[in-house]
């Protein structure tokens, strides 16, 4: 049996890395696809370049009260055009001729070669690191004429489907309660052609019973609103083709331990406090509030979900926020050498990332008796072996560099 991505990297500090770029082209009526991926090496014949994509990531707002939309950053890919293969479809030789390259879609599958169960047979494996659409309206997508390459810039597929719709595409909504809501406004082919939106996988942070849709313009773009509705409470984004509305406070399967074999770089360690909010009040609602016990740091922050009208509603809305954010958790970044098969609120295991020698600085207090401190590789306070949340992924130069918040 083939290995797994993740037993490639677990087992082998020599890995061979293998990339594959395919699109599904969009029909030139300009509502249906490609029934399959077609590989872009196979349907230009020319090789991806070295450097053809650029950095892949995803993160969550850097607080600990305003969630919403995992945001991916938008990819530049950049190909070999000799013959104008990546041109739109009015060039005869492009491989879009016949279709529309504007809202094509584009996945990036990255991996490792299985050279381990059958040395004779070796086998790429691949993991999804990117799906989304082409942007022609984006200013980064442009042919190069000097260099014959084509860049051509993609949006994340949820964001785009979020931003092209309004309410009013809707019709009429009849759902009275947030999780609802979101199943009523997901569930259709608008959505479900690109990715898979399952009630079970539609669990929000604090269900607001009693929610009132008509209190938002009806030209309010869709992504607007999943931010608006979701702040302090919950987020969402699609992985591996599932869409998730999720609680701030879970973490989906622990994918990884990154151990001292692994880890190439610790910083930007932050005890904190930087994220806590103690205080919350509801906009122009002078008696809705949230205090903190013991309120330690008097930070504060004002904030309003439209739809939520019920006062009572809107006071759990903020105990449930508060909960969350007056929490102080710990964040590092580390880095590690390239793994695709992680995202945005998995969960990782990360053991103590250095030992500290003893005449090191840590956290203000040095050990005397000698004329110079001497600093330490890393001091910190981080527990071994302590699971830990990935707030922000990004790929790039074949590093992946993670933002982890301590879970508690």
């Amino acid at each position: 049996m083939t290995l797994t991505v993740k037993q490639i990297y677990d087992r082998y500090s020599v890995r061979e890395f293998c990339r594959k770029v395919e699109v599904k082209r969009l029909n030139s009526d300009g509502l249906t696809y490609e029934s399959n991926w077609q590989d872009v090496e196979e349907l230009s014949k020319l090789k991806l370049l070295e450097k053809s994509v650029g950095s892949i990531s995803k993160k969550i707002a850097n607080n600990n009260y305003s969630f919403g939309i995992v945001t991916t950053g938008n990819v530049t890919i950049k190909l070999d055009s000799k013959n104008g293969q990546f041109d739109d479809e009015n060039n005869s030789s492009s491989v879009f001729n016949g279709f529309i390259r504007h809202k094509s879609l584009l996945r990036i599958r990255d991996g490792f070669v299985d050279n381990y169960t059958d040395p004779e047979n070796p086998v790429n494996v691949y993991n999804t690191v990117f799906e989304g659409f082409i942007d022609v309206t984006a200013t980064g997508t442009k042919v190069d004429n000097d260099n014959l390459k084509q860049s051509l810039v993609c949006v994340d597929t949820l964001s785009f489907l979020l931003k092209e719709y309004s309410i009013s595409d809707m019709g009429a909504l009849s759902s009275t309660t947030l999780e609802t809501l979101i199943y009523e406004i997901l569930n259709r082919s608008e959505f479900t052609t690109f990715f898979t939106v399952d009630a079970l996988n539609i669990n929000a942070g604090y269900d607001i019973t009693s929610f009132d849709i008509s209190q938002y313009e009806a030209q309010t773009q869709l992504f607007t609103l999943f931010e608006n509705i979701s702040i302090g409470h919950s987020f969402f984004y699609v992985k591996d083709g599932v869409f998730y509305y999720r609680s701030i406070t879970s973490g989906l399967t622990n994918v990884l331990t990154v151990n001292a074999k692994k880890l190439e770089k610790f910083s930007n360690y932050n005890s904190g406090i930087s994220n806590v909010f103690e205080k919350f009040y509801w906009q122009d609602q002078p008696t809705i509030t949230f205090t903190a016990s013991p309120n330690k740091y008097n930070r504060s922050q004002t904030l309003e979900i439209k739809g939520c009208t019920d006062n009572t509603q809107r006071q759990n809305v903020l105990d449930a926020i508060g909960a969350s954010a007056k929490i102080q958790r710990k964040e590092f970044t580390i880095s590690i050498p390239y793994y695709m098969n992680i995202s945005v609120m998995d969960t990782v295991t990360v053991t103590s990332p250095q030992i500290i020698p003893d005449d090191a600085f840590i956290w203000g207090i040095s050990r005397w008796g000698e004329k110079k401190w001497r600093k330490a590789l890393q001091a910190d306070n981080i527990d071994n072996n302590g699971t830990w949340l990935i707030r922000s992924v990004k790929h790039s130069n074949f590093k992946t560099q993670l933002v982890l918040q301590e879970i508690i």
